[in-house]
């Protein structure tokens, strides 16, 4: 009996065993769960529709459950359809009796499916924002993707899923221009974790590749986290126009480059970024920069706040098309100007067309270098640059390195700048080596082909100006350095701590002096060698009373140089004395020097109550008057000299003018004087040893653009001559005077007691004394006319005797 219970029991057991060896490894199907799972998804989302095949079981004896997997399942939603390889999921025994489905976990494989039907589905179980604006940036794409999605006692969906899968030729344009294309990448995803890697894509035909891209939701916040580069590819002008628009300054060509960035930030559910951090490695194989964008700039000084008056403005509105008319006056300056103005807004593209009259506008040209290396290329060609680039909290800084064409040659440069607290830092050091420099105010020309080093060290705020650290430039045997100089944003200087200079000039002159501030902010300039040739060329060549419009602020001088070179043979020693600029005018000074023991050279500016008066005199005249074009061939003896005296008040200066003792060879408008007058002896005199004054004196008016001449006196052993008339400015000249041979007046003056012998000579001819003439014109088309005189007027008798008295 217990043999057949024995008996019974193994056949049952193995029937049991066999059974579940079955159910495990080979399992059934049915579709008797289909209804509920279609129930349970219609219960989810009445919009969702599922075709389902039947479902396989198969045991899982240890933890007492059922594994279901179905294939080839489709979800239909909103006329789209996401084809699934399987769904996998368990069941437990209770739930297989009760014949009900009750699971706490699914895994799902998909075909591939279109990415933006997927987002669209999952839009559809939690429509996020974010995944509103993802879902409008997809163009195409496709994913495959493997899901583990965990369930609670009550069916909800918990945190700790897990998605697994790959995008496979991605596009999406975030904005109308500006599209990513060709986007590849591996992902996995748990709970608020997403890791994506090997991502690859396209933008503007530059193609990217990333290693990894981490996203971490914390709330509302993501936070991502990554790495991206790209192999040598052409700078696209699309890709920079976005860069230029936050740094305009970046105004580059024909660019090839290589990069490798890791990045971080943070983007809200409204999609707005902050804490971006960015750090890249940049190599610019080879780039073309415009010049004209950062070196030299053309600056509209218009007001801050733009006027409007009196305009007739005209919209309509049709069709989601917009368009406005309008004409008025509009004030940019001084002055209202007339403007009229179409603005169409044709869909999404803005179109602006104005006309705009303008009679006084203020250009200002600011030229940081092009002016200093006048000979650089339109267009600069850079070479194998070296580029470190970070940014943080909306600071950016970049170092780099390389090589840059300013004309012909290849020069190292290596440049530094950083944005932090709204200012502009920079640092550059560069080679000029092909490429000449000039510094005019300095009479300072580099040679073409000597080799020079350029450091330049600040920074830039716009309300403030540029601040110089330090500016040097370095060659041989020359050496420029500023240190502190700071320029306000009209560009006028607001300080400088020292300039420093050890140079020789165009003339081949050596300069050595130095211009610093002192603890009282006065300054000082000394030195031993200065040359002054063409500072004082320029100085009497400006207008009367020049404003510099160089400081800020006003200043005192204090001079102190041992030699000082007037011309090549002159040179004055011991330089002193004082200057005070007011307004940009100097407004007081009192300057002297030593041509030797005996010889001195002064200069005087005395302000007081509003009248300016200022006086020069020079021991020796011909450093001085030599500079005049239209005097050639002047020399002095050892006792000439030039005495100037200068008082002006409410915009009119009156003047004195002496110089004595003096020679000219070649005076062009005289000699044609002479001619014209048949004095031929006296013209040779020209092209020979010159015409010899014992005396010059000259009486003056300017104001604004004319110049007055009351009274112009020469008298000398050969020929004196008697000027009065004016000089405009608009280039009309006009004299008239007296010229008479010095023999006349000689036997003239000695005769005077015989009034008639005066009028009419002794002999035949002799009672023709000189000649008046007149001069009018411009200075290209002089009209002269001439008459031979046989009366001097008692004035010129007056003005001769009084000089023969004198001397």
């Amino acid at each position: 009996m217990s043999k057949k219970i024995l008996r019974y029991i193994s056949i049952v057991v193995g029937i049991f065993v066999l059974l579940i060896i079955y159910l495990t490894t080979i399992g059934i199907e049915t579709e008797k769960f289909n209804k509920q799972i279609q129930d349970l998804v219609k219960q989810k989302n009445n919009k969702f529709d599922t075709s389902l095949k039947k479902i396989k079981l198969t045991l899982d004896p240890l933890n007492f459950k059922f594994n279901a997997k179905t294939i080839d399942t489709k979800i239909i939603f909103k006329d789209k359809i996401i084809e699934l390889e399987y769904i996998k999921t368990q069941i437990s025994l209770n739930s297989l009796i009760k014949s009900q489905l009750v699971t706490s976990q699914i895994e799902i494989s998909t075909k591939p499916i279109l990415l933006k039907n997927f987002v669209s589905f999952i839009r559809s179980i939690n429509n996020r924002p974010e995944l509103f604006f993802l879902e409008r940036f997809i163009k195409k794409g496709y994913l495959i993707a493997d899901l583990e999605l965990n369930f609670d006692e009550f069916g909800q969906l918990q945190e700790d899923y897990k998605v697994n899968g790959l995008l496979k030729d991605g596009k999406i344009s975030l904005f109308k221009k500006n599209e990513l294309e060709k986007i590849n990448f591996l992902f996995n995803i748990t709970g608020n974790n997403f890791n994506f890697r090997d991502i690859s894509f396209d933008t503007n035909n530059i193609n990217f590749l990333s290693k990894k891209l981490n996203i971490k939701k914390n709330e509302k916040v993501y936070s991502l986290e990554g790495n991206i580069k790209n192999k040598n590819s052409p700078l696209n002008e699309k890709l920079l126009k976005v860069i230029k628009l936050k740094y305009p300054q970046f105004n580059l060509i024909n660019t090839n480059f290589v990069s490798d960035n890791d990045f971080s930030f943070n983007i809200n559910d409204q999609l707005k970024v902050d804490n971006l951090v960015i750090n890249s490695n940049i190599l610019i194989d080879s780039s073309q920069f415009k010049k004209d964008n950062l070196i030299s700039k053309n600056f509209v000084e218009i007001n801050d706040l733009i006027d409007l008056k009196d305009h007739e403005i005209k919209a309509n509105y049709a069709n989601k098309k917009l368009s406005i008319e309008g004409k008025g006056q509009v004030k940019l300056q001084n002055k209202f100007e007339f403007i009229d103005y179409e603005i169409t807004n044709n869909g999404s593209d803005l179109n602006l067309v104005s006309n705009i009259q303008l009679s006084e506008l203020d250009i200002k040209n600011q030229n940081l270098i092009i002016d200093y290396l006048p000979k650089t290329n339109e267009i600069l060609n850079l070479k194998d640059h070296k580029i470190e680039l970070n940014y943080k909290d909306n600071d950016l800084s970049v170092k780099g390195s390389g090589k840059i064409k300013l004309e012909k040659e290849l020069n190292k440069i290596e440049y530094f700048f950083s944005t932090k607290d709204k200012k502009f830092n920079f640092e550059t050091n560069l080679e000029i080596n092909d490429t000449p420099l000039n510094i005019d105010f300095i009479n300072y020309t580099k040679n073409k082909n000597l080799n020079s080093q350029l450091e330049i060290n600040g920074s830039y705020k716009k309300k403030f100006g540029l601040d110089f650290k330090k500016i040097s430039f370095l060659s041989k045997n020359n050496s420029l350095i500023i240190n502190g100089l700071v320029i306000d944003e009209k560009n006028k200087i607001v300080k400088v701590d020292k300039i420093d200079l050890d140079y020789f000039d165009n003339r081949d002159k050596k300069n050595k002096f130095t211009f610093s501030r002192t603890k009282n902010n006065d300054y000082e300039l000394n030195g031993s060698l200065f040359n002054a040739d063409s500072l004082i060329t320029s100085l009497l060549k400006s207008k009367d009373d020049q404003q510099l419009d160089l400081f800020k602020e006003n200043i005192d001088i204090t001079l102190n140089i041992s030699n000082v070179c007037l011309d090549n043979d002159n040179i004055v020693k011991n330089l002193n004395g004082k200057l005070r600029i007011v307004d940009n005018k100097v407004d007081q000074a009192n300057i002297s020097a030593l041509y030797d023991d005996s010889e001195n050279l002064t200069f005087t500016i005395k302000t007081k109550d509003g009248e300016k008066i200022t006086t020069l005199f020079s021991s020796r005249a011909k450093p001085l008057v030599k500079r005049y074009k239209f005097i050639k061939g002047f020399e002095d003896s050892n006792e000439g000299y030039l005495d100037f005296y200068s008082s002006k008040k409410d915009g009119t200066s009156n003047s004195k003018l002496i110089i004595d003792n003096f020679k000219v060879k070649e005076i062009p408008a005289l000699a044609k004087l002479l001619a014209l007058a048949s004095l031929q002896g006296i013209a040779d005199l020209l092209t020979g040893e010159g015409i010899r004054f014992t005396d010059f004196e000259m009486n003056f008016t300017n104001k604004n653009e004319l110049m007055t001449i009351k009274e112009l006196y020469a008298i000398g052993p050969a020929i004196s001559i008697l000027i009065e008339g004016y000089i405009d400015e608009n280039d009309v000249i006009s004299l008239r005077g007296t010229l008479v041979p010095a023999t006349t007046i000689n036997r003239s003056i000695a005769s005077i007691p015989l009034i008639g012998d005066l009028l009419i000579g002794k002999k035949a001819g002799e009672g023709v004394f000189g000649v008046s003439f007149k001069v009018k014109g411009p200075p290209q088309k002089l009209e002269t006319t001439v008459n031979p005189i046989k009366t001097l007027t008692p004035r010129f008798i007056t003005r001769t005797l009084e000089k023969i008295k004198k001397n």
